[in-house]
């Protein structure tokens, strides 16, 4: 599973390359969110220095700035040129995405509560 965070730039590791079928491939990344529908497309390059994983880096804002956080699928496809973002293409991988706010969620918390209780003989 991914996870990324609104504000924040983030290396994603993934192993695309496992299935892949072209030689130096790029990866379109297609997230597309669980509830609404909505999709976004973010085409990476792997810069992993390693034959084991795959590894991109991502500025967030730049994709999600106004989209849903919380859960997303997403689905990656081996691409012969960078700029071809259509939805075509062999699937390398595919999984779940959760896109966190900014600030995490903090409860209200009371201090001043009082926990004597009182109980009754009856």
């Amino acid at each position: 599973m991914i996870n990324l965070t609104l504000g924040q730039t983030e290396n994603i590791y993934f192993t695309g390359t496992e299935k892949c079928t072209l030689t130096n491939p790029y990866f379109l990344f297609i997230f597309t969110n669980r509830i609404t529908g909505e999709v976004v497309k973010w085409m990476a390059t792997n810069t992993s220095t390693t034959a084991r994983y795959d590894k991109a880096s991502m500025v967030v804002n730049t994709y999600f700035i106004s989209s849903t956080t919380e859960f997303w699928d997403y689905e990656v496809r081996e691409k012969a040129s960078i700029s071809d973002m259509t939805i075509a293409g062999t699937i390398v991988e595919s999984g779940y995405m959760k896109l966190n706010p900014a600030t995490a969620f903090s409860p209200t918390e009371y201090a001043d509560n009082d926990n004597t209780f009182v109980t009754y003989n009856g």
